[in-house]
């Protein structure tokens, strides 16, 4: 497998094939998002760097409202060449509540293709697997709104990185929430705490920057989010089968 999949793969759905669900399905789930802190469409890009400082790769991130205000369009386009690990999530422009997502790996030397689809029919979530035309499907259900779970309590992996651009950011801030992931066609619990300030320098310069924490039952990531303005992600930690750190070369 190429060196483009192995990474790309984010530390919440990693963590889910290592663990299954995850656990924590008894934790009572908290209000996450609290609003989008874009108003406008955005493209912001990224280097891949690995853990011996070389860039392999490039991400951008879109962020892509819908002119009727009916849904936004959440893009991760992802490669190192040849190869590609793209996402896509559609999602209520208010809430970041999932309508339907999709992630796709292409490696055209080994002449591979996969695909993993989310449809969200609540109360239960479809997903699709597309290994190279053989298909393979799954349900599973989804939190429903009670004493212990807003709504939503549940959020798509593919949304992940705007995610937490909405949530609280203040220090000591906690949450937790049911991520439901494609590719593992499993849902999991993800807590989030926001440690703190701290400055990063990125390609694009040095920014004030709220540190969170991501963590499910076996993998803890971290996320830099912009102290002002729209909060965009300025760099990320990813753990995965590598570990992975998105450092913020452009935006407009």
């Amino acid at each position: 497998m190429s060196r483009i999949v192995l990474i790309l793969a984010s530390a919440v759905l990693f963590a889910a094939a290592v663990a299954g669900c995850g656990g924590g399905e008894d934790k009572v789930l908290t209000k996450v998002f609290v609003a989008p802190p874009w108003a406008t469409d955005e493209t912001n890009e990224y280097n891949l760097v690995i853990e011996d400082g070389s860039v392999y790769g490039t991400c951008v991130l879109e962020t892509r409202l819908k002119s009727d205000g009916t849904n936004t369009r959440l893009n991760k386009l992802c490669g190192d060449g040849e190869n590609r690990d793209d996402g896509t999530v559609l999602v209520d422009p208010a809430t970041l509540r999932p309508l339907s997502a999709n992630r796709s790996q292409v490696q055209p030397e080994k002449d591979q293709r996969l695909s993993f689809s989310s449809f969200y029919e609540f109360p239960i979530v479809r997903f699709v697997a597309d290994e190279n035309g053989k298909q393979r499907e799954t349900t599973r259900e989804l939190p429903q709104p009670d004493d212990t779970s807003p709504d939503p309590g549940y959020y798509d992996d593919e949304s992940l990185l705007w995610l937490v651009r909405g949530i609280d950011l203040r220090e000591g801030y906690e949450a937790s929430y049911q991520n439901v992931s494609a590719g593992t066609g499993q849902t999991f619990t993800v807590d989030i705490l926001v440690e703190g300030q701290e400055q990063v320098r990125v390609p694009l310069g040095e920014f004030a920057a709220w540190k969170v924490r991501i963590h499910t039952a076996s993998v803890t990531q971290y996320v830099w989010i912009e102290t002002e303005g729209a909060h965009r992600l300025i760099q990320a930690r990813i753990k995965g089968i590598q570990d992975v750190t998105y450092k913020m070369t452009r935006s407009e």
